[in-house]
C-alpha cells in the first residue's frame, strides 16, 4: 500500500510538473507574440505612412517629393541627356513620375527643374490613378504655384498649350 501512494504521488507530481511546464511554455509563446506585436506597432509609429518600400519610390521620387531641389540636380547630373529623360519617366508602383510627385506636393521648383529635361509625352505621363502631374497639381490645389514654373520654363509653347485644355 505504501508504494502505491508513493507511485501515485510520484505519478500526479509529475503530471503537475508537466502541467506547469506546458503552462510555461505558453506564457512564453504568448510573450514572444505580444513582443512580436508591440515591436510591430511600434516600428509602424515610427515610419512614415508613405514610406519607399511601399510605393516603390527611386531616389529621384523621394528627392520630388521631399521638394530637394538639391538633391534632384544633383542626381539627374549623374545622368547623360538621353538617360535623364528615361529616369525622369521612371514610374514607381502607383504609375507616379518625378514630376508628378512634385506637382502633387506642389514644389514649384523642383518641377521647374524636371520640365527642363522633359517633352510633353514624357511631362504628360498619367498615374496609376488616371492624374497626369498636371490634373493631380489642380486636385491637389497647388496650380498656381506650378503655373508660373510652367510659363516661363523652357518648353514654354507646349506645355501652357497643354494646361489650356
Amino acid at each position: 500500500m505504501t508504494m502505491e501512494k508513493q507511485s501515485s504521488f510520484r505519478a500526479s507530481t509529475m503530471e503537475k510538473q508537466k502541467s506547469f511546464r506546458g503552462f510555461m511554455e505558453k506564457q512564453k509563446s504568448f510573450r514572444i507574440v505580444m513582443e512580436k506585436q508591440l515591436s510591430f506597432m511600434g516600428s509602424e509609429r515610427k515610419k512614415n505612412k508613405e514610406s519607399p518600400g511601399k510605393r516603390g519610390d527611386l531616389p529621384i521620387h523621394l528627392a520630388a517629393r521631399a521638394g530637394n531641389l538639391s538633391r534632384v540636380k544633383e542626381i539627374i547630373q549623374n545622368y547623360s541627356n538621353n538617360e535623364t529623360k528615361d529616369l525622369l519617366a521612371k514610374q514607381n508602383l502607383e504609375g507616379e513620375t518625378p514630376l508628378y510627385v512634385a506637382s502633387e506636393n506642389g514644389h514649384a521648383l523642383v518641377v521647374s527643374e524636371i520640365l527642363n529635361y522633359l517633352d510633353l509625352q514624357t511631362a504628360s505621363i498619367a498615374a496609376r490613378n488616371g492624374y497626369d502631374p498636371f490634373h493631380i497639381a489642380a486636385k491637389q490645389g497647388h496650380l498656381g504655384k506650378i503655373q508660373h514654373c510652367i510659363m516661363f520654363g523652357p518648353k514654354v509653347p507646349i506645355i501652357v498649350s497643354f494646361l489650356c485644355f
